[in-house]
């Protein structure tokens, strides 16, 4: 370091103390003073500089100095950051603000552009908080590792789940708790459990699509909600697999699909940032949360005064299990698992099965080989007519490798969760820089699944590109191996890695290739098309949520398949 550089730690340093004597001192002026100096500070010295040295000075004054604490959650002091090796930060214009316009739009292109400016490995600024990402299969291994001191899941995300879910799981309770709760939640999604789910899940889709096309006649042609669709059939299904009769029940009649869509609305993006604000939307969710858990407790009362032991769902393997120190979960925490459970994994899988109709549309070659996969490992047959095939079960769904495939490959260009955060508790070094406390530490996996060296024509809807390949599988355990162990540094993770990868996997396998594989046996569907310009509509990304939708308008066009 020059002896430029050395003046300026030096008076900064002395700003640096002064202020963290004085901010509590009630003094109005502090951050204001402090903020004089710096610029001061800078601007007399910056003639020596080169432009280079410079920049870099002022990037890590504006970017670390405790001035900006009121704006960000980093607690950071200046005299530490402006000799370490710190992330390239992303230019920027407005202060608080930085980013979050570009970002909100479209991440995935905005971190695409920041990747080839700064490499893999940089820090923009979104609402007052520091976002460094680390790109690439080094970068995705870091995240998905890092150690709990250094960052945490629960940082990021406790503002946004806890009041949701509600206490004493998740977020809410460390780490290694919440490792065990979801080994319950594991355990209880047995091989037995799957077998028994496959007729639950066909049973809701032929009823419910049946349902929605009780009056379309032979060749007629009507437009559905893709996506309104696809939710209506995940939470019945899922409802009905996971959370019991008794729930499934309730969205029939109504009163649990009112608390769910309460309890749903409190997934936006501002409750990242904000527990509560007082709002109708936060009255809500928190009344539905009360609601839920209640419900789930009176099935609860119900279930032990019936000694009923036999039911193969989530709710009956959670009262049945026990921490490592032979405690038992509270029927609070029994409920409130159930509902993240319920909540968790809906849009992910209604988001997915969606997406997978979209690019099959595009793909009527696809789909007929699906079809004749379905009948080859039904029937031994090729050209079975799909009208004709058997329903399928746990094993023949497991055969089913080409949806297998398409799953995938929907998964890698919509991938539903784009960005993935962990809050740094402690300053961590990361290839040599240095990604301080308070920063949020993120993956993208989207960016990562567009790689085009892994992936060429990363664009391209190509399910046959997994064949042969274990990556993305739905699979737990491999040889006896737990996965969740395994390393994550891959381009392609489209249930994340290590601690936390999604325990939901496998079921989203099983419920998302049942819902397509009997939809495409029913159903023939198409893009609509455009009035204005004569070309097929299809849907951009809505990024405006957590997951990563199809924007409206979102339809199809859809006819019954004719017998053969």
């Amino acid at each position: 370091m020059g002896v430029i550089d050395s003046a300026i730690a030096s008076t900064v340093k002395q700003a640096v103390d002064w202020y963290a004597a004085n901010k509590e001192s009630g003094l109005p002026y502090a951050i204001s003073a402090l903020a004089v100096l710096v610029v001061v500070v800078f601007w007399s010295v910056s003639s020596s500089l080169n432009a280079t040295s410079a920049g870099k000075v002022w990037t890590n004054i504006i970017a670390y100095s405790p001035i900006f604490d009121q704006f960000r959650s980093a607690r950071v002091t200046l005299k530490n950051y402006i000799i370490q090796n710190l992330p390239p930060t992303v230019k920027h214009i407005l202060p608080f603000f930085g980013n979050t316009i570009e970002y909100g739009i479209d991440p995935v292109k905005f971190l695409q552009k920041c990747q080839k400016e700064y490499g893999d490995t940089f820090t923009f600024l979104m609402l007052g908080r520091m976002m460094t990402f680390t790109l690439g299969p080094d970068g995705n291994h870091f995240l998905f590792n890092v150690k709990l001191k250094d960052a945490t899941a629960e940082g990021a995300y406790e503002t946004l789940t806890v009041p949701v879910f509600g206490k004493e799981v998740v977020y809410d309770v460390p780490n290694s708790l919440f490792m065990e709760q979801k080994k319950f939640v594991k355990d209880a999604l047995s091989t037995a459990a799957f077998k028994s789910y496959l007729p639950i899940i066909t049973y809701e889709v032929k009823d419910y699509l049946g349902s929605v096309f009780e009056n379309l006649q032979a060749g007629q042609e009507t437009e559905i909600e893709t996506f309104q669709t696809m939710s209506e059939l995940t939470i019945r299904t899922a409802a009905h697999c996971l959370m019991g009769k008794e729930i499934r029940d309730g969205l029939r009649v109504g009163s649990v699909t009112k608390l769910y869509h309460d309890l749903d609305a409190g997934f936006r993006p501002i409750n990242v940032f904000f527990k509560w604000l007082p709002l109708p939307a936060y009255f809500a969710r928190d009344k539905a949360n009360l609601e839920m858990t209640n419900l789930f407790k009176t099935i609860m009362k119900k279930r032990k005064a019936e000694n009923d032991t036999e039911t193969l769902d989530v709710l009956n393997g959670l009262m049945r299990a026990e921490y490592k120190d032979g405690s038992k979960p509270s029927d609070d925490a029994i409920a409130h698992l159930m509902i993240a459970l319920l909540l968790g994994g809906q849009h992910t899988s209604s988001t997915t099965s969606s997406w997978i109709l979209f690019e099959l549309a595009r793909r009527p070659d696809v789909v007929a080989d699906l079809l004749k996969e379905q009948s080859m490992v039904l029937t031994g047959k090729p050209d079975t007519p799909p009208h004709l095939l058997p329903d399928l079960d746990y094993e023949s769904l497991r055969k089913l490798t080409l949806m297998d495939c398409v799953m995938k490959e929907s998964l890698r260009i919509h991938t539903p969760i784009h960005t993935i955060m962990r809050f740094v508790e402690n300053d961590v070094e990361y290839k040599g820089l240095i990604i301080p406390k308070g920063h949020f530490v993120c993956a993208a996996p989207q960016v990562s699944h567009l790689t085009e060296s892994k992936f060429p024509e990363p664009y391209k809807f190509d399910p046959l590109r997994h064949l042969g390949s274990d990556e993305g599988s739905g699979e737990w355990t491999i040889n006896g191996v737990d996965i969740a162990q395994k390393s994550a540094r891959s381009l392609f993770l489209p249930f994340g890695a290590g601690r936390h990868r999604c325990i939901g996997e496998q079921f989203a396998f099983v419920q998302n290739k049942t819902i397509v594989s009997l939809f495409i046996r029913e159903y023939v569907h198409k893009l609509p098309v455009d009035k204005k310009t004569g070309q097929t509509w299809f849907p951009e990304p809505d990024y405006t949520s957590l997951i990563t939708i199809p924007k409206v308008p979102r339809n199809l066009l859809v006819k019954k398949r004719a017998e053969a």
